[in-house]
């Protein structure tokens, strides 16, 4: 059984969120909306989490809001500190690596 990390194989980067340009417009006027009424938190996601190894994408996972990505991405890396690369293969369903 593999003893390193998951963040020696894997590592999570911010990206931008896939869509056309009337998708990102409308994601960025609802997060100056919500930073206008200090809603901040809820302000839509215009950017996705990729799983990489390698620099290959594996997975990507997207959430609704900034404050969701925000808490979801602290997961993701005290996961890749925590478990082994086996382990976190499987919790997020990439390939064997």
């Amino acid at each position: 059984m593999d003893e390193r990390a998951a963040a020696e194989v894997y590592d999570v980067v911010m990206v931008d969120r896939d869509g056309g340009p009337l998708r990102r417009a409308a994601r960025w006027g609802g997060t100056i909306v919500a930073g206008l009424l200090d809603g901040s938190g809820m302000a839509p996601a215009v950017s996705e989490l990729s799983i990489r190894s390698d620099g290959v994408e594996l997975r990507r996972v997207a959430a609704n809001d900034v404050s969701e990505l925000a808490d979801l991405h602290d997961r993701i890396l005290l996961q890749l500190e925590t478990t082994t690369p086996e382990e976190f293969a499987e919790s997020w369903d990439l390939p064997a690596h």
